[in-house]
């Protein structure tokens, strides 16, 4: 997957492309007000009207129809499922800096992610979240680096509503996604990570399923309160 580990302007149209196809006739995404919102906000909603699914599915973008400019000076474009969090860009700024906010909060802060790659690194996400066609594993520390084997690690810094060790990887055919496991999980009491491997298909996600088979028990260190097995433990 070229297009991440060298994310250029087209990167988001190919990745969606790849991972969901083409649609029959993409919806119509254009707005009167195109030419005050940031070029790379209106080619997202583009490429994501042209692609051949639903591309999100926890936090969520704002139609270009309803961006406005806050009282702050603010252009929030991204917010979080639970709305907890608020991302926008200061239209002022040639930067095109992506900035955040928590709902409780009026200070933004700067995420360090330009405008362009923080909506690729957001479109990854969605689709490791969305996507089917994927599995989890509990794996100790000690062997995560041979668990990643193929993998390539994304630019992508963890957004605000993440742990701030979490990680997007890519290989040649899926996304893999690594953090710490929630409070209650671990494997045979050892520091854990947390894999989730996400593909296009069911074959390509059985591949690496194989290899980590031993790490995923029924139930995994779960608390004897819960009834959550490692597969639902949520994003």
């Amino acid at each position: 997957m070229e297009e991440l580990l060298n994310p250029k302007d087209d990167s988001i149209h190919r990745f969606l492309e790849r991972w969901y196809g083409v649609a029959d006739s993409g919806e119509n995404t254009a707005s009167s007000r195109a030419q005050e919102i940031p070029h790379e906000i209106v080619n997202w909603h583009e490429a994501a009207a042209s692609a051949g699914a639903k591309v999100t599915f926890q936090d969520h973008p704002i139609a270009l129809a309803n961006l406005e400019l806050s009282d702050d000076g603010m252009i929030i474009f991204w917010v979080e499922n639970q709305n907890g969090y608020y991302w926008a860009i200061d239209p002022v700024r040639e930067e095109r800096e992506v900035f955040c906010r928590e709902d409780a909060s009026s200070v933004w802060r700067n995420t360090g992610e330009k405008l362009d790659l923080f909506l690729l690194h957001c479109t990854v996400r969605e689709a490791i979240i969305g996507t089917e066609s994927k599995f989890s594993a509990m794996v100790p520390a000690s062997a995560l680096q041979g668990c990643l084997v193929g993998f390539s690690p994304l630019p992508f810094r963890p957004l605000e509503n993440e742990i701030p060790s979490t990680r997007l990887l890519c290989s040649s055919d899926a996304l893999a996604r690594v953090s710490p496991p929630p409070v209650g999980y671990s494997h045979g009491g050892e520091e854990s990570w947390l894999i989730s491997i996400a593909a296009t298909s069911e074959s390509n996600v059985r591949k690496y399923r194989t290899s980590l088979e031993c790490y995923i028990p029924a139930r995994a260190g779960r608390p004897q309160s819960s009834e959550v097995s490692i597969e639902d433990i949520p994003f």
